[in-house]
């Protein structure tokens, strides 16, 4: 890659670092494209060297997948769940994770963030989802709803011992949700085994002198 082509790159990655950290940290309108600039150290101008605005920059920054999506990608679903519902990280992870520290801000954002944020579910409900029939299986989204309302509840609630009970209670019902699916082979009924005996012919049994 040319180096003026890897700057520029290194500078929107750049950005888009920063952008993300702020508007998970005050959220979308508590934050300016001149905040963003300035903790990236540099001018306001250069913004749209790399954007073409700050809803543009918002549902980039949903994109890019922060939080609980990047650990499913590199971890072991019920591992990565853990780590994400401990009440001692409670604060890091809301603020790390996308999904959790800003669904009100894309629910009044614009609809390309919606649609990033809706992009970035259907991708944490498949890495739940590893391993069964469906990406959307039924227990592995009630799994995300759990991992991922659980954290913006406890992180809301001003009673630690409440937030620390729902996570707890979240912790516990994602690793029942996501216990592999047994498949028990089903036994032949003894009625169906008799009746299938019974609709077999008889064959007629041969004299001891006949000869074939």
């Amino acid at each position: 890659m040319p180096a003026n082509l890897a700057r520029t790159a290194r500078t929107r990655a750049e950005i888009l670092d920063h952008a993300a950290r702020l508007f998970r940290l005050r959220g979308h309108a508590g934050t300016s494209i001149d905040d963003i600039m300035l903790a990236a150290g540099l001018t306001r101008g250069a913004f749209y060297a790399h954007f073409t605005s700050k809803d543009d920059l918002f549902a980039e920054t949903i994109r890019a997948g922060h939080g609980l999506t990047s650990r499913l990608r590199a971890g072991a679903a019920e591992a990565v769940l853990d780590e994400y519902l401990d009440k001692e990280s409670l604060a890091a992870n809301a603020l790390a994770c996308a999904l959790a520290a800003l669904p009100g801000d894309v629910a009044r954002g614009p609809l390309a963030a919606q649609l990033a944020y809706a992009n970035q579910l259907h991708i944490a409900i498949g890495e739940l989802a590893r391993g069964r029939r469906r990406k959307l299986d039924a227990d592995a989204t009630a799994a995300a709803i759990l991992a991922i309302g659980a954290v913006i509840l406890a992180r809301a609630s001003g009673d630690r011992r409440l937030g620390d009970w729902l996570l707890r209670c979240a912790r516990r019902t994602t690793k029942a949700l996501l216990k592999p699916p047994v498949s028990r082979a089903r036994p032949k009924s003894t009625s169906l085994r008799k009746s299938a005996a019974a609709r077999r012919p008889k064959r007629a049994a041969r004299p001891h002198g006949d000869r074939a």
